[in-house]
C-alpha cells in the first residue's frame, strides 16, 4: 500500500504534463465505476496505451473508483432505465441493438448503460479540476520545499539516485 502512494507523489511530483495525469485519473475512472468486462473498457485500456498517460495513476483510480462503484450502482441503474426505457428512444434502441457488436457490449444492461453515460458525462469536468488540482498541488508542493534547506537538499539527492 506504501508503495503505491509513493507511486501517486512519484507521478504527482514528476515531469509529466497536468494533462497526462488527469487523464490517467478520468480512464481510472471509468474502468472503476463500470462493469469490468466491457467492451467499452477495452476501448479505455487500448486508447491508455496508445495516449502517452500515466498507467499507475490509471490503474490506482481504477481501484479507489472500484471501491465507490457498488455504492453509486442504485443510481446507475436508474440512470440505465430511464435511458433504455425512455419512449423516444425506443426505436433507437432496437436499431441499435440489431447490431451484434452492440449487443456484445452489455449495454442493454442497465447498470452498465447508466455508469457509462455517468462517467462519460462526468469526465470533461472532472479533467479540468484534477487538471487544475494537479498544478495546484504542484505549485504548493514546490513553494513548501523551497522554504526548508534540509527538505530541498533531500530532493537533490532523490533527484540525483533517480538519474544515476
Amino acid at each position: 500500500m506504501l508503495s503505491r502512494i509513493i507511486k501517486v507523489l512519484k507521478a504527482l511530483n514528476s515531469n509529466e504534463a497536468p494533462w497526462q495525469i488527469s487523464l490517467g485519473i478520468i480512464f481510472g475512472s471509468i474502468l472503476g465505476l463500470t462493469p469490468l468486462f466491457s467492451l467499452h473498457n477495452l476501448v479505455i485500456l487500448f486508447l491508455a496505451l496508445i495516449i502517452n498517460m500515466n498507467i499507475s495513476i490509471m490503474v490506482i483510480s481504477c481501484a479507489l473508483f472500484s471501491l465507490i462503484a457498488y455504492v453509486l450502482d442504485p443510481l446507475f441503474h436508474q440512470i440505465g432505465f430511464a435511458v433504455l426505457t425512455s419512449e423516444g428512444l425506443h426505436e433507437f434502441w432496437t436499431q441499435f441493438f440489431s447490431c451484434p457488436v452492440f449487443l456484445m457490449a452489455n449495454l442493454n444492461n442497465t447498470i452498465v448503460m447508466g455508469s457509462l453515460i455517468a462517467t462519460l458525462a462526468a469526465a470533461a469536468p472532472l479533467f479540468f479540476l484534477f487538471n487544475v488540482l494537479v498544478v495546484k498541488y504542484r505549485n504548493v508542493y514546490n513553494a513548501f520545499i523551497g522554504r526548508f534547506p534540509l527538505l530541498k537538499f533531500l530532493k537533490v539527492l532523490d533527484l540525483y539516485e533517480k538519474h544515476s
